[in-house]
């Protein structure tokens, strides 16, 4: 008898089956006609008038097609006659300097002449609320001043938190949009209790600022564009909610 048998002879194996997880590989094609279609829904782009600056923002995670939703969404915003603007919204990444920001989105493909728009990046920011518990809340200072702002984020788990909302608009709005100083400040005010901060910080900015609505994206599995989905912004914080769950 060999080791091995004297290891297993008082030892039932159970029987082994091969098996196969095949994930769901629904995905968009059609980018451009998916972002027109979400920004049809009523309270949307039907909020921006004419000759409006219109704030987009651009994270500096790695998402699927975000060149071309970001394009696509520009191009809506100038159908109805206004002036879309980019800029990075990452909190402290690329060393917490703009010129650093500004670079990671161009990598992606979101450069001024491939989007058909301006490119603004600024680490400086404006205090436009304090929370209960007396915490700054910040907004980048061109974000501020735009007449609309529409919050790009992907939907997903976080790989640091839990909560109702994790990765996604709630974050680009305190996180993304609080440059260095107001992503610092809340990442260091109650960690434990992270997403519940990240939706009343949320919720304030969207009350302050000209949050009119904000564009959701979702991918599959395989790291493919399975949803895009344009939400007004009194509806943000609970739909999002659903859509970490999905």
């Amino acid at each position: 008898m060999n080791i091995f048998d004297q290891l297993l002879a008082d030892n039932q194996i159970p029987k082994f089956v091969r098996v196969r997880h095949e994930m769901d590989h629904s995905h968009i094609d059609d980018i451009e006609g998916a972002v027109a279609q979400a920004m049809r829904r009523e309270g949307t782009l039907d909020r921006i008038k004419p000759g409006d600056s219109v704030c987009i923002t651009a994270g500096s995670r790695d998402v699927a097609n975000i060149a071309r939703i970001i394009r696509a969404i520009c191009d809506q915003v100038k159908s109805v006659g206004a002036h879309p603007f980019i800029i990075p919204a990452m909190g402290s990444h690329a060393g917490a300097k703009a010129e650093g920001q500004r670079g990671i989105i161009e990598g992606y493909g979101v450069t001024e002449e491939a989007m058909g728009a301006p490119i603004r990046a600024s680490m400086d920011t404006e205090v436009i609320a304090h929370s209960k518990s007396g915490l700054e809340i910040h907004l980048d200072k061109f974000a501020n001043a735009a007449d609309f702002l529409i919050p790009v984020g992907r939907i997903k788990a976080h790989t640091d938190f839990r909560g109702e909302v994790e990765s996604g608009i709630c974050k680009m709005l305190v996180i993304g949009l609080g440059n260095q100083v107001g992503c610092t400040s809340v990442h260091e005010a109650d960690f434990d209790n992270f997403a519940d901060i990240l939706i009343e910080a949320a919720g304030m900015i969207m009350k302050h600022a000209s949050v009119g609505f904000g564009v959701a994206i979702l991918e599959n599995a395989c790291d493919e564009t399975a949803m895009i989905e344009a939400i007004p912004s009194e509806k943000i914080i609970e739909r999002e909610k659903e859509l970490v769950q999905i």
